[in-house]
C-alpha cells in the first residue's frame, strides 16, 4: 500500500527509467536496478568532478515517483545546476544503459543511509501497475465509471421518480426530526424503484451489446458494472482483456474491476482464476521480481483495511511507554 505523504513533503531532484514498464518488468529486478545505480556512478566519475558532484546523493528510492520504478533521487543541493546531470543522462543512454527523466518531486524519502529492499521494491514495481496504466491505452477517466449510456439513464430515472419527491418534502410543513425522518423514508422508497428499473435495463444492455461494437475505454466500463450486477461478466471481461497486449495491463483491469465490487461479487471467483492464471504466465516472463509484483496486488486485494495498517509506517515513539508492555508494539509494526 502506498505510504500517505500529506503535508510531509520533502522536495528534490529525481531520476527515473523512461522505460516502458513492460520492458522493467521482463529485464529490471532488484538486483538489476542496484548495478544500474552502480553504473550511473562510475560513469559520472568518468565524466568528470562537476558530473560526479552532481550525481552524488542520488540513490535508488522505493516507493518510487510517478509510478516509473526504478527512480534514484536525491534530496541534497537543491540548486544543484541540470547540465551535468543532464549530461550524465545522455551519456548513460549513449552507452546503452537506458533512456532516463530527470524532474522534480515532492515525494517523501525512505529513511536511512540504504533503505531500499527488495520487498520495498516489488511494492513500488506493483504501484506502477495498479496507477496511471489506463492512460497509456487512452483511458484517462476513471475506468469504472458506469458507462455513458447507463449514467444517461439512470439520471433520467432519478429525475423521473425521486426529483418529485424531494420537491414535495421541501414543501411539506413538517419540521424538525420527524421531517427529516419522513423523508429519508420517502426518499429511500424513491431511490429503490429507480434502482429496481435501472438494474433491470442494465442486465439488458449486458445481455443485448456485442462488446466488438464497444470501444475499448467502454468496455472496462461494461466490464465493471457487470461484475458489479454478477450477470454476464465473463463475456465483458473477455472482451475488455480482449485489447490489452500486456499481462501487467491485464492484471490492472482486475485490480480495478475487483476494486469496483469491493470483491462482493458473484464474478469473483472467476476474477480469482483469471489473476492467479496470469500471475502464473508472468512468471515464464517476467523477472522474479516481475511476477511477485502481480502477486503483491492479488495478495493485497484478499486483505482487509485493518491488514494493511502496518503498512502505513506508523510507529510509536522510542520513548513512548506502553502500559501493556513492550510487545503489543512490536505487533503492532508487524
Amino acid at each position: 500500500m502506498r505510504q500517505l505523504l500529506v503535508e510531509c513533503s520533502d522536495p528534490g531532484l529525481v531520476i527515473s527509467l523512461a522505460e516502458e514498464m513492460e520492458n522493467v518488468l521482463r529485464n529490471i529486478d532488484f538486483d538489476h536496478a542496484r548495478a544500474l545505480q552502480d553504473q550511473l556512478t562510475a560513469l559520472a566519475r568518468e565524466l568528470g568532478p562537476d558530473v560526479e558532484k552532481a550525481w552524488r546523493g542520488f540513490r535508488l528510492e522505493a516507493p518510487g515517483d510517478g509510478g516509473s520504478p526504478p527512480t534514484f533521487g536525491s534530496r541534497e543541493g537543491m540548486e544543484t545546476d541540470r547540465k551535468p546531470l543532464k549530461r550524465l543522462l545522455a551519456e548513460a543512454a549513449g552507452h546503452g544503459l537506458g533512456k532516463f527523466e530527470l524532474r522534480w518531486t515532492c515525494l517523501l524519502p525512505q529513511g536511512g543511509p540504504e533503505p531500499e529492499t527488495r520487498e520495498q521494491y516489488i511494492s513500488d514495481l506493483a504501484d506502477g501497475i495498479r496507477y496511471d496504466r489506463f492512460e497509456e491505452l487512452g483511458i484517462r477517466q476513471m475506468p469504472t465509471d458506469l458507462p455513458a449510456a447507463m449514467a444517461a439513464h439512470r439520471e433520467q430515472l432519478m429525475q423521473a421518480h425521486a426529483g418529485g419527491v424531494l420537491a414535495g418534502r421541501a414543501r411539506f410543513p413538517a419540521v424538525g426530526y420527524k421531517w427529516i425522518q419522513d423523508s429519508g423514508e420517502a426518499v429511500r422508497k424513491a431511490l429503490e424503484e429507480v434502482n429496481t428499473r435501472s438494474e433491470a435495463v442494465m442486465e439488458y444492455e449486458l445481455g443485448r451489446l456485442d462488446p466488438a461494437t464497444v470501444e475499448p475505454a467502454e468496455r472496462v466500463r461494461w466490464a465493471a458494472l457487470a461484475v458489479r450486477l454478477g450477470v454476464e461478466f465473463e463475456k465483458w471481461c473477455a472482451a475488455a482483456e480482449e485489447p490489452l497486449p500486456h499481462l501487467y495491463q491485464r492484471a490492472a483491469l482486475f485490480y480495478h474491476l475487483w476494486t469496483a465490487c469491493q470483491g462482493f461479487s458473484r464474478a469473483r471467483p472467476f476474477m480469482e482464476q483469471r489473476f492467479q492464471a496470469l500471475i502464473e504466465q508472468a512468471r515464464t516472463v517476467y523477472t522474479a521480481d516481475g511476477a511477485a509484483a502481480l502477486q503483491h496486488i492479488y495478495d493485497d486485494l484478499h486483505r482487509s483495511p485493518w491488514d494493511r495498517l502496518p503498512a502505513l509506517g506508523i510507529a510509536a515513539d522510542e520513548d513512548e511507554t506502553v502500559e501493556d508492555g513492550p510487545d503489543d508494539g512490536a505487533d503492532l509494526a508487524g
